[in-house]
Order: C-alpha cells, then structure tokens, then sequence
C-alpha cells in the first residue's frame, strides 16, 4: 500500500517471488508486471532487494521448508546493500 501512495520503499525478498508480490510502484502503467523474477532491482520509488544464491526464489518457507526455517539468502543479504538502496531513495540517516 505504501508503495503505491508513493513512499519510498525498500523490499527484501529471499525465497518469495516478486513477480507474484512485489510492491506496486506509483504510477507504474507499464505493459505489465514491473519486476523480474531475479535479482535486485528498482522501479520509481520502490527498491527491490532479492538474495542471490542459485535456488532463489525457491517459494519454500525457509531452507528446512518449514515455517519457522531461516532463508540463507535472507541471512547472507549484505546490510550495506540495504542501506545503498535506502539512500538511493533519497532517505537519509540521522
């Protein structure tokens, strides 16, 4: 919701496909979807920040493949990407 009022929005994505629920950027009226299934990407004010190992996005709920798993390529996710998408929006630290 946030992303199609026009926030900023950074979104982490592991084992999740963001084809299926990546965040809708604002007045994105493209010819259809405005993400790939791989790799980390940005669209007007959306960033999207995807995990890069080979398996991904596996659609599994964890690496275990149970709910309460953790997602390597959640874990692995450098925070200084993170933190690099964020500024390219133009958010700044305090």
């Amino acid at each position: 919701m946030a992303a199609a009022l026009g926030v900023p929005t950074v979104a982490l994505y592991g084992p999740t496909d963001p084809v299926k629920w990546g965040p809708w950027p604002r007045g994105h009226r493209g010819g259809g979807n405005p993400w790939r299934r791989l790799g980390s990407q940005g669209v007007a004010n959306v960033r999207l920040i995807q995990g890069s190992p080979t398996c991904v996005p596996c659609g599994l709920e964890g690496c275990e493949r149970h709910i309460g798993s953790f997602s390597d390529c959640l874990q692995e996710l450098p925070v200084e990407k993170v933190i690099a998408a964020i500024e390219s929006l133009g958010v700044r630290k305090n």
